[in-house]
């Protein structure tokens, strides 16, 4: 069973609590898994934001190094944060379970190894309170090496609210840099567990059914780039996402055309098969190509596909299935 921790100093929060309902304004949502040397910071720029009516909820999946510990020390210094200790499970089932204790009307994300702007909530709380129309809301994100190097990135679809065509066109969401009425949870339903990637791109889909997604026009995060990410690019996370793509697109053909489908889909599976060339997986990249031909296929792909299938016999396999529609985590 799950195990809470961390009842510690209660902050100064007159500033902006919500002292007629006890329950705060935000719940911010962290999975943590191995990354004993950025969670701190992590934690740290949420104990630094400006709006301060805010819960953490930290979820330590299981990790096998000091992530655990280090999120019991920072809780006791701040009442606010809660931490659960769990088994592994991944990272959708580590957010679902921080999100089953949420208080709040509104949840907000942050990876362990991801940092925020001080500023971060206090521009949600800002854009909520002049759009009540809105029920999710995004900013764009900067990037961050494992050592702190910092890359300042311009945002995307930042001028006018977005929807499903446009996030099926391109993943311009991810956890750090969005916040949304928890009802949308209870809408659209939980993250997918059986996804060890891409789960925050279903989920969002989903929530594509249900409201359209309106922009900050400002940073929110650095989003930080290192070895273990699990969001980094495969052949068969490029295969996992284009699964969940074609699932999405032919189960709602009201939202997704047949030709913006043909491209998306086209590019994804082409992009599989070159990351798959590249690891010299060739006859995974040869089934990825022929997906491939079934939406637009180049030229070139061609010819890697040929190449590819000449070179199966001295090629190397990733371990892994495929992904499918139906059976999108390749398990």
């Amino acid at each position: 069973m799950p195990q809470a921790a961390g009842w510690g100093i209660i902050p100064d929060m007159n500033n902006n609590h919500n002292h007629q309902s006890g329950k705060p304004q935000f719940t911010v949502v962290m999975p943590a898994y191995n990354h004993q040397n950025y969670v701190e910071e992590a934690v740290r720029s949420v104990m630094g934001q400006t709006f301060t009516d805010w819960e953490l909820w930290a979820v330590d999946d299981g990790s096998t190094d000091e992530t655990g510990k280090i999120l019991d020390r920072l809780a006791c210094e701040d009442s606010r944060i809660h931490v659960i200790h769990k088994t592994n499970g991944g990272v959708s089932s580590a957010r679902n379970t921080a999100i089953a204790n949420a208080r709040s009307e509104w949840l907000a994300y942050l990876d362990s190894d991801d940092v925020w702007l001080p500023d971060t909530l206090q521009k949600y709380h800002d854009f909520i309170n002049s759009n009540p129309q809105a029920d999710f809301i995004y900013g764009y994100r900067h990037r961050m090496d494992s050592a702190g190097n910092k890359t300042i990135l311009d945002g995307r679809f930042q001028d006018a609210p977005t929807s499903a065509l446009e996030l099926f066109t391109s993943q311009y969401l991810s956890p750090c840099r969005v916040c949304h009425r928890t009802e949308l949870i209870e809408k659209a339903g939980n993250y997918d567990e059986n996804l060890p990637a891409c789960e925050d791109y279903e989920l969002f889909l989903r929530f594509s059914l249900f409201t359209k997604f309106y922009p900050l026009g400002q940073p929110t995060a650095w989003r930080r780039r290192h070895d273990t990410n699990i969001s980094r690019q495969t052949g068969h996370s490029r295969m996992r996402e284009a699964a969940i793509l074609r699932k999405f697109a032919d189960g709602h053909p009201q939202f997704i055309t047949e030709d913006v489908k043909r491209r998306r889909l086209g590019r994804l599976y082409y992009s599989a098969g070159r990351q798959y060339f590249k690891s010299r997986c060739f006859a995974q990249a040869v089934q990825a190509f022929r997906c491939a031909e079934d939406f637009s296929l180049p030229l070139k792909g061609k010819i890697l596909k040929t190449l590819a299938f000449l070179l199966t016999p001295a090629g190397r396999t990733d371990g892994k299935k495929i992904p499918t529609v139906d059976n999108p985590a390749g398990k």
